[in-house]
């Protein structure tokens, strides 16, 4: 009995995978000859992979717009995005903590670890806590 296949598939699936280059073309379907819906201008932006073809990986993002990206255009880093209006990063994952910063909705960062409430984050200019909870899809890192 071989299950290698089903096992591969699985692990490309429901995942988070993160765009690897400033630039990267969401189309309506697998392949070049396919009209792009949008462009995504940010390198470490997450997106959801929920199906594949080939080469390409057909992806739903925050905002529940779904398309495909050239697995090309994909990286496994680790980064989150800020689902909620507003929160805090705080310097330790208590909230009594000082805080560090204001974040809003669709902020980004490096994810750096996590535990089941809170994720150490950080970009070049934060460094902090947030909680789990005001990130989108963390549960799938």
């Amino acid at each position: 009995m071989n299950i290698a296949p089903k096992s591969v598939r699985s692990e490309l699936k429901n995942k988070i995978m993160t765009t690897k280059f400033n630039e990267v073309n969401v189309r309506n379907g697998p392949g070049l000859n396919h009209l792009k819906i949008y462009k995504i201008l940010k390198k470490g932006y997450p997106l959801f992979v929920i199906d594949k073809f080939e080469n390409w990986r057909k992806i739903i993002d925050i905002n529940g717009i779904i398309g495909w990206v050239a697995s090309s255009q994909l990286s496994g880093k680790h980064h989150v995005i800020v689902n909620v209006y507003q929160d805090y990063i705080y310097k330790f994952p208590l909230e009594k903590s000082k805080k560090v910063a204001i974040v809003k909705k669709n902020f980004i960062f490096e994810m750096k670890k996590c535990n089941p409430k809170w994720c150490l984050v950080k970009n070049k200019d934060i460094h902090g806590w947030i909680k789990k909870s005001s990130l989108w899809k963390t549960n799938y890192y």
